[in-house]
């Protein structure tokens, strides 16, 4: 079954190649400078775990992460430069350690640039989402909620900024738009993230660009956006499978 799984998984994967850039202006290039295949363990991750229970391995070429509550997955290098981070992602049924949570599909989320008020590294939290409030940094929500927003936000360090978003129905905040089949979670569905980080130039004042599949559905002109910090893999009551982790420069 696992087998079968995997291969049917091979012709879902959406791939972005590293040709078709337009956000990397010539005679620039992008090109990788990091990557984990996830063969060899978690040596470069820092786990945030608010719940014991979670199971989280690297192995075989598969990022599994299985948690009844809150976690954060810390990639340990700082990214600064025009750079691009690339992974595949597939949503599972929630683990029945999630309790009332067990079978859903939620919360393929994410920080990046994320650096403390004072500059240094994020400082180990518990995994608690509320713990992360005081770190400034973008974040984005991919089928949070049970699936049912996705939502990109600034963390100022004092609160946590709503930039854009969508939701279903009641839930939906000022401005937001309502929930399609592209901002959704869909189980056995694998799909290729990217988040680009890049200096705004005259020419195209766009700073960040977050796209899932072909579909660009985040995009932020921002007069002082933030360009370097860590990244990190964010998720609750959920199970998530990662595969192919790179991240690219344009230099």
């Amino acid at each position: 079954m696992a087998t079968a799984l995997r291969l049917s998984l091979c012709g879902l994967i959406l791939a972005l190649p590293l040709t078709a850039a337009a956000w990397c202006e010539a005679p620039k290039k992008l090109e990788p400078v990091a990557a984990d295949d996830f063969r060899t363990g978690l040596a470069r991750w820092r786990l945030e775990a608010e719940d014991a229970r979670a199971v989280v391995t690297a192995e075989g070429g598969v990022l599994d992460i299985a948690t009844p509550a809150g976690l954060s997955l810390w990639w340990r290098e700082p990214l600064s430069g025009d750079y691009a981070i690339r992974f595949t992602a597939l949503a599972l049924p929630a683990p029945a350690s999630a309790g009332p949570h067990a079978g859903r599909l939620s919360d393929l989320n994410m920080f990046w640039n994320a650096l403390e008020a004072d500059g240094s590294a994020p400082y180990p939290r518990s995994g608690k989402f509320a713990g992360y409030d005081t770190l400034p940094t973008y974040y984005a929500g991919f089928g949070a909620n049970a699936n049912t927003t996705m939502r990109l936000r600034w963390y100022t360090g004092i609160e946590r900024r709503l930039l854009t978003g969508y939701a279903d129905g009641a839930i939906a905040e000022p401005g937001e738009q309502p929930m399609t089949p592209q901002t959704r979670l869909h189980a056995g569905q694998a799909l290729t993230v990217e988040i680009i980080s890049r200096q705004p130039t005259a020419a195209d004042p766009v700073h960040l660009r977050w796209r899932a599949g072909s579909n660009e559905l985040f995009t932020r002109s921002d007069p002082n956006p933030r360009l370097h910090g860590y990244f990190a893999f964010r998720t609750t009551a959920s199970r998530l499978q990662i595969r192919d982790f790179q991240i690219l420069q344009c230099r």
